[in-house]
Formats: structure tokens, C-alpha cells, sequence
């Protein structure tokens, strides 16, 4: 079949193998490849579900979204990421993946080049090969998503038509300065291409650093759709409630798609993500103090073992360790999987440059975390002598 073609692999295989590995040997595997936080969502998205069909949500919305959810978004964004938007100017899908799909199908035709920085997560890859479009450049990034501009640069042509960006990075934890969406920016607005600007876990920063979407650098709205959702800040991973904010003829087009493919997101889902928005910074700010923790947590562990190079990365809740003795990473995580009881995300997964990487997430409950640094110190000293 052609969707079968060159499609990259994706992190959910990972958990047939985990099934596998349970039922054989009677154990619970530490999910670590699981890109979900731990973290319960805001009391009031549970009760505002339940309300919202009690009230009559549950019938077709706009194409777009609820009227009062787009309204609600525009201001959200304007806190959030300091840009002003129309409510024609957001659509609401499905989760960011399907945003992300419409945004690729919105723009790009067969004979287009789309760039991705590497690494990205493996969806970037797979949904323009299924869309038929066969020019994807992987331009690989320095150590924890910083961009060498001359490299970035040189990868540009006249077919350049998208590039793709994803800050906090999934999966390094790396965060994008103000000066490289600049520089970003400035070239998307000299050479005409657009902008994917995937955000969804914009919140999750330490260490001083803070969220710039490219969308509010120079005249970064013109050529940038930010992708969103409610999954991973606000913890709503099974609400399948996502965003998107641009340009108005880039989100017409979405609606289009939309309306074609899954007609509107979940009514109730939508009312109880409107009530979300009410009161939130309280709800983030605690999240995020949590999984700070966590980091500081794993990252001192990592360290601890001589064979991985684990950098301390800003943002996410995600580390990407390199294996000093350059075993692929499809094989070690293999190996973790059927010898410590360990799941992760193989790095090859991610684009070029990552053989010998492989992500954890580390927005586990606090006794499977620890549980899982110690399988993997346990792996790696039993594999050093």
C-alpha cells in the first residue's frame, strides 16, 4: 500500500513490544517512551466534561470550533505568546497532530520542499510522505536544539515551501532563542516560506529561560501557524483537543480540511477546555514546579553514569542521553526493553544525527521514575564489566 512507503516508525509501536515484554516475563516496564505527563488535569476539566453534555454539548460544532473556545484562545494566545488574534485567524482540531496535518496539507504540493530541524518528532517526517510530497530536508541542529545559521541557511532553495520547528523540543528538552527565531524569521520573510511553529509544551521552562514564539518576533505572524493543545500543559492527553493560529488564508484552508475529514473536534470537550482557561496560570505554574523536580532529579542520576552523555535540558520533560559506546539505538533500546525493563524512544526515530541518542520522558509518577534510573544504572554498569 503507498501509506506504507518510508514511513518512519513510530514511538506508539513501542508499546505492542511493551505488552509483549510484560505478559512473557511478569513485570511492569517503566515507561519512560510515553510522551504523557503524569500530572491530573484541572479539577474543573473533569466537572465541566460532565456538565457539558448534561447541557447539551453534544452535538456538532463549527468547523472551526465553538465560537466561545476560539474567543477564549485569542486571549490565551495574547498572555501567552504576546499576539493578536481574530478568532477567524484560530482553528480549533482534533489534537496538534491533526493540526499539524492540515497545516502540512494546507501548503505544501507535491513538487514543494519542507526542512525540519533535527531532531524532530517522527510525525514531522511521516505526515508529508503521506501527503505525497517526497522533498523533506533534515537539517540537524547542535546539541540541545540550538541552530547553526550557516548550516540553516544553506539548506534553503527556491522549493523551500515550510519549515518546521518545535520549541521545547520533543525530543531534547532544547529550547530556540529569541536570535535564532529571528534570524528564522527574517529569512522565512525574505525567501517566502512559512513557518510550523509546534508549541504544545510552550509552559515547560527552567532555569531562567522563557517561551518566544516566532510568531511574535518582527513580523514572525505573517509567515507562522503556531500548533497547540490542551494535551501536554494542561494535561488533557485523552480530551484529543488541539489548535492552531495564523495567517487567515493558511487557517481557511484547515477548515476545509477539516470539514472534509473529521468535521469538528468533541463538542463537551471543546466547553471543558473553554472552562480550563479560566484560572490557569495557578494550575501551570504547579505543573511545572513538579516536573522541574523530576528533571533535577533524573538528570543527577543520569549523570552518575559514565556511559551516557546526558545534557540538562531547559524545557519539556524530556532528556535525550547519547550513548558514549555508539550501540544504535534501535538495538539498545531493545536491549533495555527485554533486559532491564525499560521502554524509551529510540533516537533514530527522530531524524538524522540521533543514532546513539534515546529520549525518556520523565513526567512519571515519582516511585516509577526512581524505580526506572535504577534499572538503567543497573543495565549499564552490568553491561561495562
Amino acid at each position: 500500500m503507498w501509506c506504507e512507503k518510508n514511513i518512519p516508525f513510530s514511538p506508539a509501536s513501542i508499546s505492542d513490544m511493551v505488552r509483549i515484554i510484560e505478559n512473557r516475563d511478569k513485570v511492569k516496564v517503566t515507561r519512560f517512551d510515553l510522551a504523557e505527563p503524569c500530572f491530573n488535569p484541572p479539577e474543573n476539566a473533569l466537572s465541566s466534561t460532565c456538565k457539558a453534555v448534561l447541557e447539551g454539548y453534544n452535538r456538532y460544532s463549527p468547523t472551526k470550533g465553538l465560537l466561545e473556545l476560539r474567543e477564549g484562545l485569542a486571549r490565551f494566545l495574547e498572555e501567552t505568546r504576546g499576539v493578536s488574534y481574530s478568532i477567524e485567524e484560530i482553528i480549533v482540531t482534533p489534537g496538534s497532530k491533526f493540526s499539524s496535518y492540515c497545516v502540512f496539507a494546507s501548503i505544501l504540493k507535491p513538487d514543494d520542499e519542507v526542512i525540519l530541524l533535527t531532531p524532530f518528532w517522527s510525525s514531522f517526517k511521516a505526515i508529508p510522505l503521506l501527503l505525497g510530497v517526497k522533498n523533506i530536508k533534515e537539517v540537524l541542529t547542535d546539541p540541545l536544539y540550538k541552530i547553526n545559521q550557516e548550516r540553516f541557511q544553506n539548506a534553503i532553495t527556491r522549493k523551500t515551501r515550510l519549515v518546521v520547528i518545535n520549541t521545547p523540543n520533543n525530543p531534547t528538552g532544547g529550547i530556540l532563542d529569541r536570535s535564532d527565531l529571528k534570524f528564522i524569521v527574517d529569512l522565512a520573510l525574505e525567501k517566502d516560506f512559512y513557518i510550523l511553529s509546534d508549541e504544545v509544551d510552550w509552559a515547560y521552562t527552567y532555569d531562567g529561560y522563557v517561551h518566544c514564539s516566532p510568531a511574535a518576533v518582527s513580523d514572525g505572524f505573517e509567515k507562522t501557524i503556531i500548533t497547540d493543545s490542551f494535551s501536554k500543559v494542561f494535561c488533557m492527553t485523552g480530551w484529543r483537543v488541539g489548535f492552531s493560529a495564523g495567517p487567515r488564508n493558511i487557517i481557511d484552508k484547515m477548515n476545509i480540511i477539516q470539514q472534509h475529514t473529521v468535521t469538528a473536534p468533541v463538542t463537551f470537550a471543546q466547553k471543558a477546555c473553554l472552562d480550563v482557561l479560566t484560572g490557569y496560570k495557578e494550575y501551570i505554574k504547579n505543573v511545572v514546579s513538579l516536573a522541574l523536580k523530576k528533571r533535577n532529579m533524573i538528570v543527577e542520576e543520569l549523570k552518575k553514569i559514565p556511559r551516557l552523555d546526558t545534557p540538562t535540558p531547559p524545557g519539556a520533560f524530556y532528556i535525550f542521553p547519547r550513548d558514549r559506546c555508539k550501540v544504535r539505538s534501535d538495538n539498545l533500546s531493545v536491549e533495555l526493553l527485554n533486559k532491564a525493563h525499560v521502554a524509551v524512544a529510540p533516537g533514530t526515530i527522530f531524524g538524522e544525527g540521533s543514532e546513539y541518542n534515546f529520549r525518556i520522558c520523565y513526567a512519571l509518577p515519582d516511585e516509577d521514575l526512581k524505580e526506572g534510573v535504577e534499572r538503567l544504572k543497573v543495565f549499564f554498569e552490568s553491561a561495562s564489566t
